[in-house]
């Protein structure tokens, strides 16, 4: 049955319960079968090279013999390879045999050269590519994936190839990979401790199991019970309400927080009247190889005139005018993002999304630079910008009065839930039609709902019992004004001034 459909898994797992709970067989016996089970697993990846499960039960065999053959098995996926070079299950099952076989990283470097010599659309080489430099050349730079030698090296290659055939998508991919290192260390972005609240942000991805985080005060923990907003196991904003108020907080000499294992010191604002921390590497980054990502920003600009419907030419310039200076080339980013909702028409939302997230990061950015060093800015205007989703909202979290007003946030409601210090919300002319994933912010005084589309009485109820600090919501110009009852609300909401007209 095997032979016919490879595929059936279930067949497999019979075999390998047939090898584990078998006592009856003396070694020469289970030595034998397993080397059949070998030749079987080969007889059906010559009909079906791309099987999970035959290759997950050679995997499983080569583990159990004694003396695995493991230069054999480097010799059977260079056949495989030479028949099909995107083959990524044999590049998967290469890569554990490399590392059982005790192959040199620079051996399997060599090996990716030579495969993407031969052939630039090797997608599957361009990816194994990537995770061997990493082993071997991997740096804490926030900026680039690999060492700045190698990676000057990379990006030569990877020009030499997205020129030879601009229409592959192979080497553009590798080009982003180089272009976007994804961050994945857990660090403290901004704090801001009061005498009753503390307010922790952590920025980048954070890929661990759970986060450990505590405040200290001249040297002493202090008891707090964090509150995860979004409510999610991965949140990056972190309040702490004190069940008593640290009341010397101010004349303290020592605040620090502690992230797993990092300390990270705060410092006394006057201003701000709190001990606050803020993390400004964002506002200094700066490239060390400019020189050459300038070179490769001319040459795709050039690759762009020559092929203007080439969206890869174009996406790959605005990756990079971003990442050598981003306020510099901040509306030719803009216009190539326009441009390729027209080329890549497709994909236009995905180039609009993109150009929220840089809408929103370019406005930060802008903010940021006025702050001085114990400031923490408490408002921000992003109205009229025709935002659809409010990417790295985390960024929020210490605004105190926010202006969302024209954009197209109905589907985003949800990604207020970080808006915890807000105060004053205007969500008018948004479109909206439901107020259902309206989080609750528990600081919130004003919201503006003006001019959307709003039609059912009871979401506005539930979000007035819901916000007990509110003393304003403005429903001006939406249908359910006709509707709604005012003494009715004001009979457990007395508290809160509806403007209806």
């Amino acid at each position: 049955m095997l032979l016919n459909n490879s595929d059936i898994y279930t067949l497999w797992n019979i075999r390998r319960e047939f090898f584990e709970n078998n006592d009856e067989w003396n070694e020469e016996d289970y030595k034998q079968l397993l080397e059949n089970e070998m030749s079987l697993t080969e007889q059906c990846l010559r009909d079906n090279p791309k099987s999970y499960s035959v290759w997950y039960q050679r995997c499983w065999v080569m583990e159990r013999m004694s003396e695995p053959d493991w230069k054999k098995e480097l010799s059977l996926c260079a056949k495989c390879l030479n028949i099909d070079e995107r083959n990524f299950h044999c590049w998967d099952y290469r890569e554990f045999v490399v590392q059982k076989a005790g192959i040199s990283n620079e051996e399997e470097f060599e090996f990716s050269t030579t495969k993407i010599l031969n052939n630039f659309s090797n997608y599957s080489s361009w990816h194994y590519r990537s995770r061997i430099l990493t082993k071997m050349f991997g740096t804490t730079s926030e900026e680039i994936p690999i060492v700045d030698d190698k990676y000057r090296e990379e990006l030569d290659l990877v020009m030499n190839a997205t020129f030879t055939d601009p229409n592959d998508t192979s080497a553009w991919f590798y080009q982003r990979w180089l272009l976007d290192k994804c961050m994945t260390t857990c660090r403290l972005w901004r704090a801001q401790i009061t005498k009753d609240t503390a307010i922790v942000v952590i920025d980048n991805n954070i890929l661990i199991k759970s986060i450990l985080l505590s405040l200290i005060v001249n040297g002493e923990t202090i008891d707090a019970q964090w509150q995860l907003h979004p409510d999610e196991k991965f949140a990056k904003l972190r309040i702490a309400e004190f069940a008593r108020s640290l009341e010397d907080l101010n004349s303290a000499k020592e605040v620090a927080i502690k992230l797993q294992d990092t300390i990270y010191q705060l410092l006394y604002s006057e201003l701000e009247g709190a001990w606050i921390y803020k993390d400004n590497s964002s506002l200094h980054k700066q490239n060390s190889n400019d020189k050459q990502l300038n070179k490769q920003l001319k040459s795709y600009n050039q690759l762009s005139e020559m092929e203007p419907n080439n969206k890869w030419a174009l996406l790959t310039s605005t990756l990079l005018m971003k990442k050598i200076d981003f306020n510099k080339f901040y509306n030719d980013i803009l216009n190539n993002l326009s441009a390729l909702s027209k080329i890549d028409s497709l994909r236009k939302n995905y180039y609009k999304d993109l150009r929220n997230k840089l809408l929103v990061e370019y406005k930060l950015l802008e903010m940021w630079k006025e702050e001085n060093d114990l400031e923490i800015q408490s408002k921000i205007d992003l109205s009229g910008l025709d935002l659809t989703k409010l990417h790295n909202n985390h960024y929020f979290s210490f605004f105190k009065e926010v202006n969302l007003g024209a954009n197209q946030l109905e589907n985003s409601l949800y990604q207020l839930s970080t808006l915890q210090r807000c105060a004053k919300l205007s969500l008018s002319s948004n479109g909206l039609t439901s107020l259902k994933r309206f989080p609750t912010l528990y600081n919130l005084e004003v919201l503006s709902l003006r001019n959307n589309k709003l039609v059912n009485m009871k979401e506005i109820v539930n979000l007035i019992k819901r916000h007990k600090n509110l003393r304003r919501l403005d429903l001006r110009n939406n249908p359910v004004c006709q509707e709604i009852d005012i003494a009715k609300i004001q009979d457990t909401s007395s508290h809160v001034e509806i403007c209806l007209q």
